[in-house]
């Protein structure tokens, strides 16, 4: 069994809530989480992505001489939560502790904070790596290449799809919002829980009764293919019931913990 920690590690201040809501929420202003969830278990202690931090962001994606356009909105510039390595020194824990480190998907909000874990291993999968950036309209979706290639001499194992990390924690395909995007079945004292690798909020897998009459759920506003997207949706629902966890769900502000530590 393991347990499950949403860490915010900063946010995107006033974002286009229909970028992550397909044709949904037009005009409506979100501040979305990035988070880094941890996940230990008896024997492993990892991370599914890393978020990034206003110094990454400022110095890594922003324009130095101007807001980023990203995707036709002037982006506010990312606002710092609470570091990882602070987070994690809060739970007693060092980056040396962190055995893996899985990216969902290459986004630069999900894998720009990799410097402290350069002696862990990472998960990415073959067809994200080959596909990034996966097209000139999202080049504002990617960190520069040499983020990338610094993060290639790293230990970094590149999947061909479904992988097992331990017993009770497997990654899945999961593409149409990238490319090769992936997502986590974690077993836990509460249940199995899906860590949903896309840029989506709760209310995508659970839309309204009135949004439900023509989505069973919501796409994700920035897709690579809509139709995969949905149905990769429907899938880790399927596993995950009432339990998908999206990666910028804003109720990840006011989580602890999911699941109880092996033998309490």
């Amino acid at each position: 069994m393991f347990t499950i920690e949403p860490m915010v590690v900063a946010y995107g201040p006033h974002r286009e809530k229909s970028r992550f809501t397909y044709m949904h929420n037009a005009g409506v202003p979100i501040d979305i989480p990035y988070v880094s969830w941890l996940v230990r278990g008896p024997d492993l202690t990892a991370l599914v992505d890393v978020g990034c931090s206003a110094r990454d962001y400022t110095e890594h994606i922003r324009p130095k001489d101007r807001e980023l356009v990203h995707v036709g909105q002037v982006f506010a510039d990312v606002v710092d939560v609470k570091p990882i390595t602070r987070h994690l020194a809060d739970r007693g824990l060092a980056p040396r502790d962190i055995d893996v480190v899985v990216l969902s998907h290459l986004d630069w909000d999900h894998c720009m904070t990799v410097d402290p874990f350069a002696g862990s291993a990472f998960y990415v999968q073959h067809r994200e790596w080959d596909t990034t950036p996966s097209h000139e309209m999202f080049a504002t979706s990617f960190g520069p290449k040499e983020h990338y290639d610094k993060l290639a001499g790293f230990n970094l194992t590149l999947l061909e799809g479904a992988h097992q990390v331990a017993e009770g924690f497997d990654l899945v395909l999961s593409p149409g919002h990238t490319f090769g995007g992936q997502s986590a079945v974690i077993r836990t004292s509460e249940g199995t829980f899906v860590i949903a690798g896309m840029c989506v909020l709760r209310e995508n897998f659970y839309p309204s009764p009135e949004q439900s009459e023509h989505f069973k759920v919501i796409p994700p506003g920035g897709h690579t293919d809509l139709f995969q997207s949905y149905e990769s949706m429907l899938r880790l629902k399927e596993i995950g019931g009432d339990n998908v966890l999206p990666l910028h769900m804003t109720e990840a502000w006011d989580i602890t913990c999911i699941g109880a530590p092996t033998g309490q």
